[in-house]
């Protein structure tokens, strides 16, 4: 096959060691015809002298932040590919990617990628299940509709053609979702690929973690006040598709209140049989003890929540095998009972102060 001419986006905040590993790998492919784009905001001087060691890369620097979507929208103006490849600085990429994306993108005019968190942290290791998440709804996007209205735009690839039609990025905080909330709008076709993998960097810090999220959701609010008479509309005509992404994004609170509805029949059935059946008569002060827990409001949300992670840790296992990382039991464990509720509540303060108008300070220009 012969490949056309790709032109690879990077936008970059002062430096960045993944794009000169990057640089250095894949990039250098030479079966790539094609551009380096690295728009790069206030760059040091030691990653100045880095990339001036690369003859093929072209350069667009501002001594001045001008924001991401700036950076993007005049690299592209710069750029002469057919096909644009946007890259997110922290993004590893696999070998070869330029070539096989030109294959996967064929009759498509998106193409995204599986992505996986890289570990390099105790927390990494319980954040990376979160693309385990982003890659199934993706995926499922991409095999039941060929379309999609959400995308993790860390890295993904389009056609020329097709980002004109969409007229560039726009000035918001979650400019992925936007572009692709815009592109369900007109039609383009979609194509998530689990054969491509890329690594994805993690906060290390809870700090740096909460400024991510909280930014992440103050970026799904502003999107949900943009499209949410679009977002009815697809919940009327795709009700399948819209629901389970919506339950897929919170696995521990969809699959509670799940087995909570149901506790009253098949979970009570179930726990009262095991309590007079299996535990032996010479320990009924337990017996007794954990049929009046059950019965207890706080007992059923506890039964509900542990019957809920029986049944998803064989399923995110399995996630694991498909889109790439590492699984453990213990760090789902981690993740399911502590992490998803505090993510919840994060998420739920980032799209309210979205909704009231307070931006908070997430250190991001548009």
């Amino acid at each position: 096959m012969n490949a056309e001419p790709v032109s690879v986006i990077i936008p970059v905040y002062q430096q960045s060691e993944t794009v000169l590993k990057n640089l250095s790998g894949p990039l250098n492919d030479n079966r790539f015809q094609g551009e380096v784009i690295i728009a790069v905001d206030e760059p040091t001087e030691n990653f100045l002298k880095e990339l001036n060691k690369f003859k093929n890369i072209k350069l667009i620097i501002s001594k001045e932040r001008r924001g991401k979507v700036n950076a993007l929208n005049q690299a592209v103006q710069s750029s002469s590919g057919e096909y644009l490849l946007f890259i997110d600085s922290d993004v590893l990429l696999p070998d070869n990617i330029i070539y096989e994306s030109l294959i996967e993108i064929e009759n498509y005019d998106i193409l995204d990628f599986s992505k996986v968190g890289t570990i390099d942290s105790r927390l990494s290791k319980i954040t990376s299940i979160d693309y385990l998440e982003a890659n199934i709804i993706s995926e499922m996007f991409s095999k039941l509709s060929h379309k999609t209205f959400l995308m993790d735009g860390a890295a993904f690839l389009i056609r020329r053609s097709a980002f004109q039609k969409l007229g560039g990025f726009n000035h918001v905080v979650s400019e992925d979702f936007d572009i692709a909330t815009r592109s369900h709008k007109i039609g383009l076709k979609y194509k998530m690929t689990a054969n491509i993998k890329v690594n994805v960097g993690q906060p290390s810090t809870f700090n740096d973690w909460f400024m991510q999220r909280i930014r992440w959701a103050y970026g799904m609010g502003e999107w949900l006040k943009q499209n949410l008479k679009y977002l009815f509309r697809m919940i009327v005509y795709s009700p399948i598709i819209v629901i389970s992404a919506i339950l897929i994004t919170l696995p521990t609170l969809t699959m509670g209140i799940i087995f909570y509805a149901i506790s009253s029949k098949m979970i009570s059935s179930y726990f009262i049989t095991y309590a007079y059946y299996v535990i032996p008569e010479s320990f009924i002060p337990i017996r007794e003890y954990a049929l009046n827990a059950y019965h207890a409001d706080a007992g059923k949300v506890i039964m509900a929540s542990i019957s809920a992670f029986i049944i998803l840790l064989p399923f995110y296992y399995y996630l694991s095998l498909r889109y790439g990382g590492r699984f453990s039991p213990l760090n789902f464990a981690i993740y399911y009972f502590i992490y998803q509720p505090i993510l919840l509540a994060v998420f739920l303060i980032g799209i309210s102060l979205s909704f009231m108008n307070i931006t908070p300070d997430i250190d991001w220009i548009t």
